[in-house]
């Protein structure tokens, strides 16, 4: 397969693609089917773009090998999330830099992408998350919180259009601390005067990011600006109360905060989704909107997808999808009673005593796990029988 400049097919403002663009190393820069909007746009597509065709000379190797890998990974769902985290991770680092008007094109496309990939398969698409979510990097709890907030949107029914604002608002609330990000994540002992400002102002500050490069949905705005607000007047930075916050903010803020305590933090351990959701309403009912948490209680269940657990036979499994009884998810063993990892993992059945779930544990303990993430939802069909369909 050979990579061609982008520019020798001569596009131009309001064309379509047909092919995806991708730069030497492999990274996307526009997707197959997106319209050049901008002059902009076109002339970062003919500088730095490639587009694969039937070869009739040798191309350079290291641009086959990564073209070939993207073309292989967008096939699927996981592998289309790991684009994704990597394009987030240089989105979010490009805008607190030079940001420039094609941040902004960018920016809509991942979450046009992200929305495809929900629509497709909630249920694994919640599922990887989960798996992953002992990361305390920024470009994966960002992907993480942005599936939560359209989960938390879908379910409480908001047009499209403002799921679109609220998923853009949850992926870059932290724009503007992203180089100091992981270093606060992991921080023990008191903050530091300039940290606990830094914290404090971080929501007015990503926001003005987001004008720089162009976004003006109030929207989306807000609910950068709002995200730390809380119901009783405690949060930051305008100290607002009750309705004064709206819904679109209390979403991303459920979001933010569930996704926070699914991961490490300098002071304490990860939670696992279930033991972070009972903390959510028991302590923080009266701070976030305890509504929209039972609402996220519902819609993740006791074994949201992506959960690891320990079954009454020793051997390890993770719950992949839900049911209409919360609490006999489908299952699949991935590791023996000895900690052998399966080669394929095995269908289980939670209403069978030697496959009840006995415990939920935390990803970090068995993170060879992820090297099964393509074969746990591959082809399910066969188990989805019962799973609960949106």
């Amino acid at each position: 397969m050979e990579l061609k400049p982008a520019s020798s097919l001569n596009l131009k403002i309001g064309d379509r693609l047909e092919v995806p663009i991708v730069d030497r190393s492999g990274v996307v820069l526009l997707q197959k089917g997106k319209i050049i909007n901008s002059e902009a746009v076109l002339e970062r597509l003919n500088e730095r773009g490639l587009y694969s065709r039937v070869p009739d000379r040798p191309a350079p190797p290291v641009a086959v090998a990564a073209a070939e890998t993207l073309l292989r990974r967008e096939s699927t769902t996981e592998g289309r999330l790991a684009i994704l985290v990597e394009q987030i991770d240089s989105l979010l680092r490009d805008l607190v830099g030079a940001g420039d008007e094609t941040a902004l094109s960018d920016l809509e496309s991942v979450v046009r992408w992200l929305d495809d990939l929900f629509v497709r398969d909630q249920d694994q698409f919640i599922g990887v998350q989960q798996i992953l979510a002992y990361s305390h990097l920024l470009c994966e709890r960002a992907l993480h919180s942005a599936a939560i907030t359209k989960l938390l949107a879908t379910a409480v029914g908001l047009p499209r259009e403002q799921q679109a604002s609220l998923v853009a608002a949850a992926l870059t609330v932290d724009a503007a601390v992203v180089e100091e990000h992981d270093s606060l994540s992991q921080h023990v002992g008191p903050l530091q005067d300039h940290q606990r400002k830094m914290i404090a102002d971080h929501p007015e500050r990503s926001a003005g990011v987001l004008r720089r490069i162009g976004v003006k949905d109030p929207e989306w705005l807000r609910a950068v600006e709002m995200h730390h607000e809380r119901l009783d007047g405690s949060g930051y930075p305008l100290g607002l109360k009750g309705n004064d916050i709206p819904v679109g903010a209390r979403i991303v803020a459920v979001a933010d905060t569930f996704t926070a305590m699914m991961r490490p933090r300098g002071d304490r351990p990860a939670f696992v989704a279930r033991d972070a959701l009972r903390e959510m309403f028991a302590k923080h009912a009266d701070k976030l909107d305890a509504q929209l948490i039972q609402v996220l209680v519902k819609q993740l269940g006791v074994f949201p997808p992506g959960t690891v657990v320990k079954l009454a036979n020793g051997e390890v499994g993770v719950c992949v999808r839900r049911t209409q009884d919360a609490r006999k998810p489908v299952l699949r063993a991935v590791m023996d009673a000895e900690g052998r990892l399966y080669a394929t993992p095995k269908a289980r059945d939670p209403e069978q005593t030697a496959s009840r779930i006995l415990d939920v544990l935390p990803p970090d303990r068995h993170r060879a796990i992820r090297s099964l993430i393509v074969q746990l939802w591959k082809k399910d069909l066969e188990l989805t029988g019962g799973a609960i369909g949106r």
